[in-house]
């Protein structure tokens, strides 16, 4: 019975899989519920002890309405919708919690609000100079809704290499986000992996802990000889350096550009070597002197060393600094020795990243600065957890569904913060703001019917990106001369003006063009995805596609917009990560942000039009319906009788000025903007 369960709920899965961003696989296939249970229940019964020898008691259980929001809020980035909140209500199963924790962790709701985590973790910018970020966006994308386990996950971003715009390639964008910085992308990798902060040891030795600058550039040495461009066919580069050095000087530079783009990557698998900077100062070695690929702690790797230096006068040794390195494997050796279950650091990092994420505080804090003598507020239940995830073989999915199935997520919030410079003993859930992406999310949520039927494909922003790397690429110099002078063509007409009279190529588009206009107008959905696909093919863009993106462009899930928002835009104003600094969030309330919504977002795209939320109070009956319309949309609960009261007066006398004054200050509410 048990397997016929699984097989119908595979079969469920794959008749859905045409919604983007749907997990590959349900989350009863890695797990059974009842073995989640038993693995959430064991993490109550160490968190129990815990609390009790601190003196503490545990939160009450919360009431179905907050138990609601803060599942959606936490497992898809939104609150529920109306729909969703009433069918919670009404259901009579006596496992309903649990029924929808799975039900959101199989959504695409789930991959999106995972992809925003990890955006900021990882500081994903769409663009930054010549290289997009659109690739390791979608890779990222693809990792978390196919159950990447999270050590081949950060073992593909240490050694992915390739072209930046190579489709396949998407995991060289963690690398390439610190391009010709080496140090820094160590320095980064270390904070996000190991929570060891050894970046003020680039410099000197570290003043709050006992790294010093001799290990910081021997663990640097894991990616030295690493080259940011990719290995591209000779010919190739041959034809685009005659381009950059022909045309008017408007020319040239887009040429360069476009050099710069194409050839952008990561190519080298690591010589395992470095040399000090010309300042060093400490005793235990001398400025400029060569060190070698060595680990901080745990297991040591032993990479095979080049021969001892010789003594050699200036010159040489500026000839010899400037040589070569010769390729070691260090990346491949650095990747295996992070993300061994053996590295006990890597396992606490990310077990107490997501206990953060989950419940708002880490047993560690803060999560990324561990020292040798760091304990976690609960250490049986820190080490129960780090065992749980190697059990899981690092299914990051699951562990969070283990998590969620406990009694501490379904417990109420107490109603003080805690202490800032003192451990939090976990009696009940953090309460906290939403993320901006959440808040923005949620809005969205009463703008549409259905949010999760709007996410876009894992690969819509970098398809761009593939399309005209793969295209340059088999160019011919004619072609490219075209492509320099012109740009992407911006139609569809402008695309068959450009190609030659008479050409067989030319007839073809025009044919298919005309056909695409007339499949439109008679409705016929399959003609037009055929003839969308004929017309990729052939280099030409969609008539409508890129003017249906504009129009949409500002109101899908912040997934899917560009990373990060433009300055002014609701997320930016609301704390999202500019992506300059990893984890750079921030939930802090200010003026500007209540301004925003009583003049901005709520006024023009919530009360006014055809928006879901709009639609739904004009269709009720009753101001006592609006009302609890109102109230089940925006703070998914039922009003109170005297909420109910006071907004039946307030209605009945002002209309629909009356019901726009409720969902303003029902949406300015902390009861809102607040996980519960």
């Amino acid at each position: 019975m048990r397997h016929f369960k699984i097989a119908l709920a595979v079969i469920v899965m794959l008749m859905a899989s045409a919604v983007a961003q749907q997990p590959t696989r349900p989350i009863q296939v890695g797990m059974t519920l009842t073995k989640a249970k038993a693995a959430a229940a064991r993490i109550d019964v160490l968190l129990a002890e815990g609390l009790r020898q601190q003196n503490l008691l545990p939160m009450p259980l919360s009431k179905d309405a907050t138990f609601l929001r803060r599942s959606y809020l936490t497992l898809s980035g939104r609150i529920p919708d109306q729909a969703e909140a009433e069918a919670f209500f009404d259901s009579k199963a006596t496992d309903k919690r649990a029924l929808l924790i799975d039900q959101l962790l199989d959504s695409p709701g789930h991959t999106s609000t995972t992809v925003n985590w990890w955006f900021d973790l990882l500081r994903v910018k769409s663009r930054q100079r010549q290289i997009s970020g659109e690739p390791f966006a979608h890779w990222l994308r693809e990792a978390v809704r196919t159950d990447l386990p999270y050590d081949q996950f950060v073992r593909q971003m240490l050694t992915a290499t390739g072209p930046a715009h190579a489709e396949g390639a998407g995991a060289t964008g963690f690398l390439l986000r610190d391009a010709n910085m080496p140090h820094d992308a160590m320095a980064n990798t270390l904070r996000l992996f190991l929570g060891t902060r050894l970046e003020c040891a680039q410099c000197h030795n570290h003043p709050f802990d006992h790294w010093t600058q001799k290990e910081f550039f021997e663990m640097a040495a894991f990616f030295g000889g690493i080259k940011y461009r990719a290995e591209l066919n000779r010919e190739f580069m041959t034809t685009m350096r005659t381009a950059a050095n022909t045309g008017d000087d408007r020319a040239k530079q887009a040429a360069r550009n476009l050099i710069q783009s194409l050839t952008a990557g990561i190519s080298g698998t690591g010589s395992g070597i470095e040399r000090l900077p010309d300042d060093y100062k400490y005793e235990d070695a001398k400025p400029k002197q060569q060190v070698f690929a060595t680990t901080l702690f745990g297991a040591k790797v032993n990479l095979p060393r080049a021969k001892s230096e010789p003594v050699v006068r200036s010159r040489m040794r500026q000839r010899e600094e400037a040589a070569p390195q010769p390729e070691n494997q260090s990346r491949e050796a650095l990747a295996k020795w992070l993300t061994t279950a053996q590295n006990q650091r890597f396992i606490t990092v990310i077990t107490n990243r997501i206990w953060q994420r989950t419940f708002g505080r880490g047993l560690i804090d803060p999560v990324d600065d561990l020292k040798d003598d760091t304990k976690a507020v609960h250490p049986e239940l820190q080490s129960y957890l780090e065992s749980l995830l190697i059990d899981l073989k690092f299914d990051l999915r699951q562990f969070e569904r283990v998590l969620c199935l406990s009694q501490l997520f379904q417990r109420e919030c107490p109603t003080t913060d805690p202490t800032p410079d003192q451990a939090y003993a976990f009696a009940g859930p953090v309460l906290r703001r939403m993320s901006a992406e959440q808040l923005w999310d949620s809005l969205l949520t009463l703008v549409y019917e259905d949010l999760d039927q709007r996410i876009r494909d894992t690969d819509a922003r970098a398809r761009d990106s593939y399309e005209r790397f793969a295209k340059a690429l088999v160019a011919t110099p004619e072609e490219l001369q075209a492509l320099l002078q012109r740009g992407r063509p911006a139609t569809p007409a402008a695309t068959v003006a450009s190609l030659p009279q008479d050409s067989e190529q030319r007839q073809q588009a025009r044919t298919l063009l005309r056909q695409f206009t007339l499949a439109q107008k008679q409705n016929n959905a399959a003609e037009v995805a055929r003839l969308t696909s004929a017309l990729r093919e052939l280099g030409l863009p969609v008539p409508g596609e890129r003017a249906a993106r504009g129009r949409e462009g500002d109101l899908i899930r912040a997934s899917d917009l560009v990373q990060p928002a433009p300055q002014g835009h609701l997320l930016r104003q609301f704390g999202q990560s500019d992506r300059e600094t990893i984890d750079g969030a921030n939930r802090e309330a200010n003026v500007p942000q209540a301004l925003t919504l009583l003049n901005g977002f709520l006024d023009q795209r919530v009360l006014s039009g055809a928006s879901s939320l709009r639609q739904k109070l004009a269709s009720a009956q009753t101001t006592t319906n609006r009302i609890r319309t109102a109230y089940l949309s925006t703070l998914s609960r039922e009003p109170r009788s005297d909420e109910q009261s006071r907004w039946q007066t307030t209605v009945d006398r002002d209309g629909d000025n009356g019901l726009r004054d409720l969902v303003w200050v029902l949406c300015n509410s902390n009861e809102f903007r607040f996980i519960p």
